[in-house]
C-alpha cells in the first residue's frame, strides 16, 4: 500500500537525491521565501489599483495633456505596474526587515527568521524596490515622481512611527493607499474610487490591529482620533474631487449615477468572501486571509468602478487580474507547504 506523509524534508525526495536533491530544495526554499517576503501575489491589488487611474485617464479627453494618456496604452500600463509592485515591495520587504528581531520570537515561521532569506538580500530587495519605482514614476512626470517619493515617505514613516503609535499608523496605511492611487494622473477629479481605497485600507487595518491585539493597545482616545482623522482625510478627498470637476457630485461628467450599484456589489461581495473564509478560524489566521483577500479585493473595486462608467474592457481587464491575484495566492500557498514539508511516499 502507498502511503503520503508529510514528515520533514531529509533531502531524498523523489525530485531528487543526496547533495543535488539538497541544492534543489535550498533553491526552492529561497525562492520561496523571497516570494512570501515582497507578497507579490498581494501585489495584484496595488497594480489593479494604478491600473484604474491609467484605463480611466485615457478615456477622458480633458487629460490629454498627461504623459500617461501620451504614451502608448501597453507601456502606461507597464509602467503603473513596476511602479505599483515596486512600492508595494519595497513596504512588505521593509516592514519583514525592521521587524526582523520581533519576529524571531513571535512568528518564527516568516522568511527572515526561518532562513529562507538573509537580511542583508532583503536590504538590498527594499533599495531595488525603491529605485524601480522611482525611476518607473519618472516616465509619468515630475509630478508622479514627486507623489511616489511622498508615497515611499509614507510607508516609511508608518514602518518607523506608525504602527506603534496606532491612533496614527492605521489611518496613515489608508492615506498611503489612496496617494498610491494617484501616480500615474494625481490631477483625477472622480475621486470616489480614491476615497472607498481610503476606506478599504483604513477599515481592514483597524480590524486586524483589533483581532490580534497589537501592542499598544488602542485606547477610547485612539479611536476618537482614528475616527476624526478619517472624517478630515474623507472631507479633502471628495471635496478636492468636486472642486477639480467643478460640477455638482464626484461623478464623471455623462454617467448614469446608477452605476454606483457596482461597487456597492464588489463592498457586499468582499463581506460576505471574509464572512465564509474566517468562518470558525482563530482571529490570527482570520486576521492573515483578511490582510490577504483585502489586498487583492483592490482590482475588484478598480474593475467595478470602470463598469460604473461603462468601461467594459477595462473592467474585464481587471477582474481577470484579480483572479490571477487569487490564483497565484492559492498556489504560493500550495507550493509553500509542499517546500517547507514535502510529502513522501512509502511502499
Amino acid at each position: 500500500m502507498v502511503r503520503q506523509e508529510s514528515d520533514a524534508w531529509d533531502g531524498t525526495a523523489a525530485s531528487g537525491s543526496g547533495t543535488l536533491g539538497v541544492m534543489r530544495r535550498n533553491l526552492y526554499v529561497r525562492l520561496l521565501g523571497t516570494a512570501q517576503l515582497t507578497r507579490l501575489a498581494m501585489a495584484v491589488g496595488a497594480i489593479g489599483d494604478v491600473w484604474f487611474t491609467v484605463l480611466y485617464s485615457r478615456s477622458i479627453g480633458e487629460y490629454s495633456y498627461l504623459n500617461v494618456v501620451k504614451m502608448s496604452p501597453v507601456m502606461a500600463l507597464a509602467i503603473a505596474a513596476l511602479v505599483a509592485t515596486g512600492l508595494f515591495t519595497f513596504g512588505a520587504s521593509l516592514n519583514d526587515l525592521l521587524d526582523a528581531r520581533h519576529d524571531r520570537t513571535f512568528s518564527p515561521e516568516k522568511p527572515i527568521p526561518a532562513g529562507y532569506v538573509r537580511p542583508a538580500t532583503v536590504g538590498i530587495v527594499v533599495a531595488v524596490a525603491l529605485i524601480t519605482s522611482l525611476l518607473g514614476a519618472l516616465f509619468f512626470g515630475i509630478g508622479a515622481l514627486t507623489l511616489t517619493l511622498i508615497v515611499a515617505v509614507g510607508i516609511l514613516f508608518y514602518n518607523v512611527v506608525g504602527k506603534h503609535v496606532p491612533a496614527i499608523g492605521v489611518i496613515a496605511v489608508g492615506i498611503v493607499s489612496a496617494l498610491h492611487m494617484l501616480i500615474p494622473n494625481y490631477e483625477m477629479t472622480f475621486t470616489l474610487p480614491i476615497w472607498l481605497t481610503m476606506t478599504h485600507s483604513t477599515v481592514i487595518t483597524l480590524t486586524i490591529y483589533m483581532l490580534v491585539k497589537k501592542r499598544p493597545y488602542l485606547s477610547r482616545r485612539s479611536y476618537v482620533i482614528i475616527g476624526l482623522s478619517y472624517l478630515a482625510w474623507s472631507t479633502v478627498i471628495l471635496t478636492t474631487g468636486w472642486y477639480q470637476g467643478q460640477q455638482v457630485g464626484w461623478w464623471p461628467p455623462g454617467t448614469s449615477s446608477a452605476g454606483i450599484i457596482w461597487p456597492v456589489l464588489a463592498i457586499i461581495g468582499f463581506i460576505i468572501t471574509m464572512q465564509i473564509k474566517t468562518r470558525k478560524v482563530e482571529n490570527r489566521i482570520a486576521a492573515e486571509k483578511l490582510a490577504r483577500y483585502g489586498a487583492m479585493w483592490q482590482s475588484v473595486y478598480s474593475g467595478s468602478w470602470l463598469l460604473a462608467v461603462g468601461m467594459y474592457e477595462g473592467a474585464a481587464l481587471l477582474f481577470t487580474l484579480a483572479l490571477v491575484g487569487f490564483c497565484l495566492m492559492t498556489g504560493m500557498k500550495e507550493f509553500g507547504g509542499l517546500v517547507t514539508t514535502p510529502p513522501r511516499y512509502r511502499v
